[in-house]
């Protein structure tokens, strides 16, 4: 009995150190970044020499790059950077993935964020609801990278949604029965979600590895690679993000 009551409280007394433990890593890592942290809010001329420098050896490149964006942690100017240094580092396809559903609210913004950070800098960004721009920089082509912002709501509200038009018959589509396929549903569905490629890599800051709510038949084959453990986006973290995923061996179950 005495030793029962032993181990209950070793138990109990372990559980609490760990938990004091934690709350103390998790406030030293939010005020003193707040305080300390020197990260600057604009693009420098040092991050584009850091990305031309290291970037482009490597023999393997993301062509699409999801970040989880969680306005509470990440500013506008936070987001702004990512986009431009995608540019610098070739990487076509920049989206986020909207956690809080705010940064949809201030798409706006966040296009006039990039374009401050972006002067000077060669290359082209599309957005998904402005097509209009090209791919050319004083008349020499240039890296395009297209940036498309999602949300919870792009999950499965959008199927639920994509259905209910199919039975209302609100979308056109020419069926070879009466009942839809796999394959035909599949096709109806890119008609409604973007052109784009599966995401190879996924960004996220802070402590827990989650998916937060991302599609998950888009994120089967995606790496979750940890930008900072304090929420904190600069561009060492960014570069070395890029060389775990050239180190990566997807053998895709084999």
């Amino acid at each position: 009995m005495l030793s029962r009551l032993l181990r209950q409280f070793l138990f109990t007394l372990v559980h609490l150190i760990v938990n004091v433990l934690v709350t103390v890593q998790n406030v030293y890592l939010k005020y003193f970044h707040k305080k300390f942290n020197n990260t600057t809010v604009e693009v420098t001329k040092c991050d584009i020499k850091l990305i031309l420098e290291h970037v482009p050896p490597l023999t393997k490149r993301p062509k699409h790059l999801l970040f989880l964006s969680d306005n509470e942690h990440h500013s506008l100017k936070d987001l702004a950077k990512v986009v431009i240094w995608c540019l610098v580092a070739g990487v076509p396809y920049v989206s986020f993935h909207d956690v809080t559903g705010e940064l949809k609210k201030n798409e706006e913004k966040l296009f006039q964020a990039v374009e401050r950070n972006k002067r000077g800098i060669p290359g082209c960004i599309k957005w998904a609801d402005k097509p209009d721009l090209n791919g050319y920089t004083n008349g020499i082509q240039a890296h395009t990278v297209i940036v498309n912002i999602f949300s919870s709501f792009d999950g499965r509200p959008t199927i639920a949604q994509c259905i209910r038009q199919l039975a209302e018959e609100k979308i056109k589509y020419s069926r070879k029965s009466n009942e839809f396929t796999a394959q035909e549903f599949d096709e109806v569905l890119k008609l409604i979600y973007p052109s784009i490629p599966d995401p190879e890599v996924i960004l996220y800051t802070g402590p827990l590895c989650t998916t937060r709510g991302a599609l998950p038949w888009q994120i089967r084959l995606s790496e979750f690679i940890q930008l900072s453990k304090d929420h904190s986006v600069n561009i060492d973290s960014f570069v070395g993000a890029m060389y775990k995923y050239n180190k990566c061996d997807q053998r895709f179950g084999k």
